[in-house]
């Protein structure tokens, strides 16, 4: 989710003039850390020992490639003190084994798509990276399938889509399977099907012991529920065992709308937000044709008020509770490349019918550009990907609320008012994301036995609202994070003050400050730390993997 965080390239009639391309040179980076103490300087030696090839420490040389195979710059630039690079279950399970024998942290990575600094890359430590455990296996009767959690979605979606079959995996295909799956994993199909974690028949788990077992509602049923949700505090998987559903063509795609530049500065005017005079500078003078082109947009009716799509959010929200068929994100951004408010919808219909009614709100609105159509599913997830860049540095965080299309526009004010005296740094691109939860996938969230996110029925139709600055100079992360932390704690509070926040937080777009689990309430959290003392007694998914949430 990870899902629509950058603004795309070429709004037509905007990009001529108004933007700026840049690119990223990825470096090779040395092993070893000065973070690496004596336990971790064994375990290493210890690795190479018993994995030979499948494990690198190597202070003076680097393994090809490895950093960028991270999303975000601030995972990329961790540098543990060895890797393992596991080929098979029985690897996972005699690293696990070496590991436990000695303090030295560890870190396992699937896809590496984190914004969470030591997520899956642990400094000075061990990463266990996973991509070479990759394997798919469709079983006969094509209503299931073994995909192996270093698999990226992309590989997952070829192989199904030559099948006429689909799977509730992420929307963006460079995401990993492992983190995406534990995390709970919001899909495309997840209002007819449920979330990733509600699909799933087994997960192959390397425990604490460095035991390799298989885990489902007859095996073990206590450990069964708390793995769907519960991150990486219970073990290793290796593999999932997911249902999979027959799937055609679908309706989808991307839209972009231009908010109207007299909104912006009458907002801007109400929240006593003054105007940079006019100079000479370049920044100045692009600032100024930008506007200019913008107005220009307005008067050939190329843009919208705030409110007007707030409301469709809203009415969407409540229509799609009849149409479980239908997703959809929405998303307003700041685009520093044209100098403009940017709203973006990210539409998809499950089945081949043009222009379903379910979204008549959002497809009325005047879009400077839309690849809505019906279309292979893999086109759509592979848009998804193209709008996110890698190598740039991300914060993300989140929080739940009723749906309020007045709450969305208050959030909106405080979203100008935080960024305005950063929105002109270097390729910045912050954005507000807000996607639905209803009624269709909390009821799928109850089969084989319930998740452990602690969502009922009641508590539906929510909004899963999203943070994510994207910027690119560290010397700029303390001050990117103030703004995300004002945003989002201003943000709670006005949903509190109205009477519509709810505690739930999504894991996998969540900030490390936030208590995820808190979020899954009392009951169950203390459920799944009882099932954490009874698989692992010495705490090690604790104790010696820091770099994520913990129950």
């Amino acid at each position: 989710m990870k899902i629509l965080k950058l603004v795309p390239y070429g709004f037509s009639l905007l990009s001529k003039g108004c933007q700026v391309a840049a690119g990223q040179l990825e470096a090779q980076i040395p092993l070893s850390s000065p973070d690496t103490n004596a336990d971790c300087h064994n375990v290493c030696l210890a690795l190479v020992a018993s994995l030979g090839d499948s494990a690198f420490y190597n202070p003076s040389s680097s393994l090809p490639g490895f950093r960028q195979t991270f999303f975000t710059a601030i995972q990329s630039e961790v540098i543990p003190a060895c890797i393992v690079t596991p080929k098979s279950a029985s690897q996972v399970a005699q690293a696990i084994s070496i590991i436990n024998q000695a303090s030295c942290a560890f870190a396992v990575k699937s896809g590496g798509h984190s914004s969470v600094p030591g997520a899956s890359n642990a400094p000075g430590g061990v990463t266990i990276d996973l991509r070479g455990i990759n394997d798919i296996v469709v079983s006969e009767d094509l209503e299931s399938a073994s995909i192996g959690t270093g698999n990226r979605w992309a590989k997952v979606y070829a192989k199904l889509e030559t099948l006429n079959r689909t799977i509730a995996g992420g929307r963006n295909s460079d995401v990993g399977v492992g983190g995406f799956v534990l995390g709970g994993g919001i899909s495309f199909v997840s209002r007819r099907y449920g979330w990733a974690i509600d699909n799933v028949r087994n997960f192959h788990v390397v425990l604490a012991n460095g035991s390799l077992t298989n885990i489902n509602q007859a095996s073990a049923p206590d450990l069964f529920f708390a793995l769907r949700g519960g991150g990486n505090n219970f073990g290793i998987v290796t593999h999932f065992d997911m249902d999979i559903y027959p799937q055609g063509q679908i309706w989808g795609g991307q839209s972009f709308y231009l908010m109207n530049p007299g909104d912006v500065a009458a907002r801007k005017r109400y929240l006593n937000i003054t105007t940079e005079p006019f100079s000479l500078s370049l920044r100045n003078i692009k600032n100024t044709v930008c506007i200019s082109l913008a107005k220009l947009a307005c008067k050939f009716g190329y843009c919208i008020d705030a409110k007007s799509f707030w409301q469709a959010v809203e009415n969407t929200v409540l229509s799609e509770q009849s149409d479980k068929y239908a997703q959809f994100v929405g998303t307003l951004t700041w685009s520093t490349e044209v100098d403009a408010w940017v709203f973006h919808t990210m539409l998809a219909y499950t089945r081949p019918v043009s222009d379903p009614p379910v979204f008549r709100d959002f497809t009325s609105l005047a879009s400077l550009k839309s690849s809505n159509g019906i279309r292979n599913f893999t086109g759509l997830y592979d848009e998804v990907r193209d709008l996110n860049e890698r190598g740039l540095r991300h914060f993300w965080a989140t929080a739940s609320f009723r749906p309020s299309a007045k709450l969305m526009d208050k959030i909106m004010d405080i979203f100008i008012q935080e960024i305005e005296p950063v929105r002109n740094l270097k390729k910045f691109r912050p954005t507000i994301v807000f996607q639905p939860l209803n009624v269709d996938e909390i009821n799928h969230s109850f089969k084989r036995g319930g998740n452990a996110l602690g969502i009922d029925i009641e508590d539906v139709p929510l909004i899963l609202f999203s943070l994510v600055l994207i910027w690119t100079d560290p010397a700029d992360d303390e001050l990117m994070k103030g703004a995300a932390t004002r945003l989002l704690q201003r943000s709670i509070a006005l949903a509190k003050e109205m009477n519509l926040y709810h505690p739930y937080i999504y894991q996998n777009y969540a900030d490390i400050s936030q208590d995820v689990f808190a979020g899954y309430g009392k009951g169950n959290r203390e459920k799944m730390r009882a099932i954490q003392r009874k698989y692992d007694r010495e705490d090690v998914f604790s104790r010696l993997q820091p770099g994520y949430f913990k129950v």
